[in-house]
């Protein structure tokens, strides 16, 4: 069940043909579900599994060391890698829709 967020994400993502591989984006912003609360559900979802496993499995690296260096590193490749190309493709509306939702 912790899953459910990527999982929803990236059904999200198929709907509206696209996936959720770089190389095949959605041809439209996708807005709706879970990306009406974050910009990138699908890597909160995924921070959420990473972190689970490692609480799990009582790992205090995969939990406190990984885990965090994990959704450091995604952030920041959100930030200026995806995010710049967000706003190459989509522009004016995907400011609008920056405004209303967080990072996360």
């Amino acid at each position: 069940m912790i899953g459910f967020l990527w999982l929803w994400s990236a059904v999200k993502f198929l709907k509206t043909k696209g996936t959720p591989v770089p190389i095949n984006p959605p041809p439209k912003l996708v807005t709706d579900g879970p990306y009406a609360y974050s910009r990138n559900p699908m890597m909160t979802g995924l921070f959420m599994v990473v972190a689970g496993i490692g609480i799990l499995f009582g790992s205090i690296s995969l939990t406190f060391v990984m885990t965090p260096m994990f959704v450091l590193m995604s952030i920041l490749e959100f930030k200026y890698i995806e995010e710049p190309e967000l706003i190459k493709r989509f522009g004016k509306e995907y400011f609008e829709y920056r405004k209303r939702t967080g990072i996360i």
